[in-house]
Formats: C-alpha cells, sequence, structure tokens
C-alpha cells in the first residue's frame, strides 16, 4: 500500500550530494572543538580563599570560628560560599565517625567605612547537619551560600555548641570561602553574547529562506527548528547581564529557566520527528499531547530541583537540601522515572521509524541525518554529566554541595558550543533548496522533483540508497495516486 505523502519545501537536505552534507557535519564537529579548546584555556571557574582555625572555647563554653573578611568581591563573583572542613586529631583511626552538629551561624557585611552590618533582621541562623570522617578525610559541610553578592566583603561567625565531642575528635577546622573568578565571569559573558548575536543572524536568515513559502508547505523538521532558533535566542540569555547590575538571585533564576525550557523543547522535538516522519496525520490530542505532558513533567521538575534551594536561601543564606531531603529525594526519583519513561519512548520510536524508511528514498536520509545529531548531542551531554558527577550521580550528593552551574570553562563552552553549532547545522541543512520555489507546489516526496532527471544512476542514488529502478518505482506508484484523487 503506498505510504500518505504531506507537502513540503524542498529541504537543502534533498540537494547535498554525501561529501557536502559530510562537510557540513566536519564544520560543526571542528567549531565544537575548536569551542572545547578556547574553553580548556579559559581560567578556572572557582576561586577558594581558606583559613584554618583552632578551635577555641569562649568564656560560655562554646567553640566560635571567626573569619576575618571574605576576599574582596564585585558584581563579577556572581555567588559566595562558605564551606567548613574539620581535620581530624587522630588520623590513624580507621574507624567511620558520623557525628551530629548544630553550627549557629551570624555574617555581616562590611561597608565602605569599614563598620560591620549584620545580615540578618534576627537570631543566628542554624540547622542540624550530619558529618561524616573516614580516616582519610572528613566530609566538608556547608555553611552558607549567597546567590548574589550585594556588598565587597563579608564577615562570618560560627559557633558549635557540642563541644567537648567536637574537640576530642577534631584539631582544627578549615574554612573556605569559595566564589566565581571575575575573569571566568567576563569569559561567559563573551562567549554568550557572541553566540547570542550568531543565533540571531541564523535566525532571521531561516525566517527570510522561508518566507516566501506558506507555514503549510514547510516540513516538519523546518517547522521545529523555526520554534527551536527563538528558543536558543532565550538559551544564550539576553538578559544575563543584569546579573550584575541587579542585586537578586532573579536573574540566574530565570536564567536556568530558559536553559530548561530550550533542552526540553529540544526532548519534544526528537520524540516529534521520529513519529511524524511515518505519520502524516496528526491530531493535538493524539499524537502531541502525551508527548507535551511527558516532557513538560520534566522541564516542571527540572526548574522547581534547580530553584529549590535559590529560593529558601533567599531568606534563609545557610539553607541546604539536606535539610529537606525526604521531599528532595522524591522529586529526584520521579525525575529519574520520567527520563526512563522518555527514554524507552525515544528509543521505540527510533526503532520503528528506522524498520518502516530506512530503505525508502529521502526518508532514510532524513532519519540518518537527525540520528547523528541527536546521538552527538546526547553522548557529549552525557559524557559531562558523567565526568562532572561521577558515580555520585545516583545518590544524594547528586546535587553537589557547592553546586556550581559549569564545573569548568571546557564544560560550559562544550554545552554552549554543541547546542549552537548543531542547531546552526540543522538551519542550514533543513532550509530550502535553490529550486524549491518552483517545486514547492509538489508534495513533500523528492522522487516526483527527480521525474525529470537523468537515467543514469547519479552520486545522489548513492547518498539516498536508492537504485534507478527502485526511485522509479516509488514515483510512479505516488503519481497513480495522483491520478486516482484526480478521478
Amino acid at each position: 500500500m503506498p505510504r500518505e505523502i504531506e507537502a513540503g519545501v524542498q529541504m537543502k537536505l534533498y540537494t547535498l550530494t554525501k561529501r557536502r552534507l559530510a562537510m557540513v557535519f566536519v564544520m560543526f564537529m571542528s567549531f565544537f572543538i575548536i569551542s572545547v579548546t578556547a574553553g580548556l584555556a579559559a581560567p578556572d571557574v572557582i576561586y577558594t580563599d581558606s583559613h584554618n582555625v583552632k578551635l577555641i572555647k569562649n568564656e560560655y563554653g562554646s567553640l566560635v570560628l571567626s573569619v576575618n573578611t571574605s576576599p574582596i568581591l564585585t558584581p563579577l563573583n556572581q555567588q559566595l560560599w562558605l564551606l567548613a572542613t574539620p581535620v581530624l586529631a587522630n588520623k590513624d583511626s580507621n574507624d567511620t565517625v558520623d557525628i551530629a552538629v548544630t553550627p549557629q551561624i551570624n555574617f555581616f557585611h562590611v561597608d565602605s567605612e569599614g563598620h560591620e552590618q549584620s545580615e540578618l533582621s534576627g537570631p543566628p541562623l542554624s540547622h542540624r547537619r550530619q558529618l561524616t570522617c573516614t580516616s582519610e578525610k572528613c566530609d566538608s559541610l556547608l555553611l552558607l551560600h549567597l546567590g548574589y553578592i550585594n556588598h565587597s566583603e563579608y564577615k562570618v561567625t560560627v559557633k558549635l555548641d557540642n563541644t567537648e565531642e567536637v574537640t576530642d575528635l577534631f584539631e582544627s577546622i578549615t574554612l573556605e570561602f569559595k566564589t566565581y573568578k571575575s575573569a571566568f565571569t567576563q569569559v561567559e559573558i563573551w562567549f554568550r553574547t557572541v553566540f547570542l548575536a550568531l543565533t540571531f543572524i541564523f535566525t532571521i536568515w531561516y525566517t527570510r529562506s522561508l518566507k516566501p513559502y506558506h507555514w503549510d508547505d514547510w516540513s516538519i523538521e523546518q517547522k521545529w527548528v523555526m520554534i527551536l532558533l527563538p528558543l536558543l535566542l532565550l538559551y544564550n540569555n539576553p538578559l544575563f547581564p543584569l546579573a550584575f547590575i541587579v542585586a537578586s538571585f532573579a536573574p540566574f533564576m530565570v536564567d536556568g529557566i530558559f536553559q530548561a525550557t530550550f533542552l526540553a523543547t529540544l526532548l519534544l522535538y526528537y520524540l516529534c520527528i521520529y513519529h511524524s516522519i511515518r505519520e502524516v496525520k496528526r491530531s493535538f490530542v493524539r499524537f502531541y499531547l502525551p508527548k507535551i505532558l511527558l516532557v513538560c513533567l520534566i522541564w516542571l521538575i527540572a526548574v522547581v530541583l534547580s530553584t529549590w534551594q535559590a529560593v529558601n536561601e533567599r531568606t534563609d543564606p545557610t539553607y541546604n537540601y539536606r535539610v529537606d531531603t525526604v521531599n528532595f529525594m522524591g522529586l529526584k526519583v520521579v525525575l529519574f522515572v520520567l527520563a526512563a519513561l522518555y527514554t524507552l519512548f525515544l528509543f521505540y520510536l527510533f526503532i520503528t521509524a528506522f524498520i518502516e524508511l530506512r530503505n525508502v528514498a529521502y526518508f532514510g536520509l532524513r532519519l540518518r541525518f537527525a540520528a547523528v545529531y541527536m546521538v552527538v548531542i546526547f553522548s557529549v551531554s552525557l559524557a559531562i554529566l558523567i565526568l562532572r558527577f561521577g558515580t555520585q550521580i545516583l545518590d544524594e550528593s547528586f546535587v553537589s554541595e557547592i553546586s556550581t552551574r559549569y564545573g569548568s570553562a571546557a564544560e560550559f563552552l562544550s554545552l554552549y558550543g554543541l547546542m549552537n553549532f548543531s542547531l546552526y547545522a540543522m538551519a542550514y541543512v533543513y532550509s530550502p533548496s535553490k529550486n524549491a520555489l518552483s517545486e514547492s507546489r509538489f508534495p513533500d516526496n523528492p522522487a516526483v522533483s527527480m521525474l525529470n532527471e537523468s537515467d543514469s544512476e547519479s552520486d545522489s542514488d548513492i547518498l539516498y540508497g536508492r537504485s534507478k529502478d527502485e526511485k522509479i518505482d516509488y514515483s510512479v506508484n505516488f503519481m497513480g495516486n495522483l491520478d486516482a484523487d484526480s478521478d
């Protein structure tokens, strides 16, 4: 039974030879490798200022740890963390020690005249924390996190009440201020701006190339690229510089939402592509709604997990997700289940589409092109995730104690280069071919446009995996259907 064929503007993908299509992929990989290399040469992300503090009791019998001041900060430092790492008194012991500590934290900012002004309107902040020590080292405790920099200097005091147990186990505590390096922030701003400008140019060019054609005549890939390009503008975030002007956590939260929205739409794109390429009639309820619900749930939980701690830290900078482990772990389990369902669904659509269409002229080419870029994007993203978190991805510390957006400049540029350059390549390949306007009234079956070509088998036939006889037979079947419809 002949396959139903929908109308569509002829894509440049249909006119590219195997050599030119390979050159597109080589150019994509070259620019991606250049971006990773630039990241390796860029400054480190985190600056650390360490203070080793001896355990000394005050007149009330409590241990008070005082750090004179933080390093000099500017808005380009973005965020500030304070971590405490106890140093064991008896390092020869092979026992694992678990101890509950409740640090009471008070912190001040230092004004231009050197006076200390409290950042708290109430009593010192405190949360019960569980500390685990092995024979080698103790876990680090995240004591404080400021989501944005409002002052140039901060001073912090930490008081521990269970003094006897602490002094018996530890000889000192290392307090570390961690913050973004301003040099890395400048690199981030410049590259975001470059990618933003390139995306804007590609969006305008792609829109103008499809302007002569009605939306209904666009292929499914052309429609989706038209949706993804404006969202890529949000992914590059034109509002990002506001984070260094407005003293608020909101710009960073908006940045996270923009990134999650683009990535969720990309997930939805792959589900729709592999399903729609073999199904012409696509009703919203049956075709789109299940996919949208699945991806929206993933997007919602990802946004909640990424903003959970930031929202709580707005009123309590000492808040940590470990304080609310039960709810946090519940959401994370749901996220992993949804991710597994998405993977199985995508794998099913992928295999089914290849079984049905891999040998059909041009449809197989569309599938292979989409598959190559999907595999590259997923592989690089998964590799970065594993290198960043390792085996901790499956346990409670998946959200690290010091939660930064990027572990290194190479990670930042590889992610941004991957998303931007892959979409630029898709926009080029899915843009209309030179003769698309003259053939815009034909259905989206390139075999029709090949009826007038030479009978000799060309390089294009080899590229698309079709022989001359198969191509003509498919075209004749299609033309027979047109004649039947006209009768």
